[in-house]
């Protein structure tokens, strides 16, 4: 592809979503993180959002959990029961993003077992 051919190509500019993120720390290892993947992938219901993965350091310190949806709230509710068992994440920090109209509007930080 020349410089010129992609100059011409048009993208739509996507609209940011709503997102919960949950950034945790030191877990056992890449199967218990494997296993909340798919509780999530499974349990979140399609009109409320989903679950993008995850990403984890190489020396598995620590990671985060990526979740879009509508209404970030909404999403986190539906999602922190699931975790609650998980003793890695009872010290995770909860990041929730809003937007209105594809456009950012605020951020909310907690801790997940507040």
């Amino acid at each position: 592809m020349t410089f010129e051919e992609l100059n011409q190509m048009t993208f739509e500019e996507t609209k940011l979503q709503d997102s919960v993120i949950i950034s945790f720390g030191k877990f056992n290892d890449l199967d218990e993180i494997h296993e909340v993947d798919m509780l999530l992938y499974d349990n979140i219901p399609e009109g409320t959002g989903y679950h993008d993965g995850h990403e984890v350091n190489m020396d598995d310190t620590d990671g985060k959990f990526f979740l879009y949806g509508n209404n970030s709230e909404e999403l986190y509710k539906v999602v922190a029961p699931l975790l609650k068992p998980y003793e890695f994440l009872k010290t995770a920090k909860v990041y929730l993003r809003f937007t209105k109209d594809g456009k950012f509007l605020s951020d909310l930080e907690f801790k997940m077992n507040q």
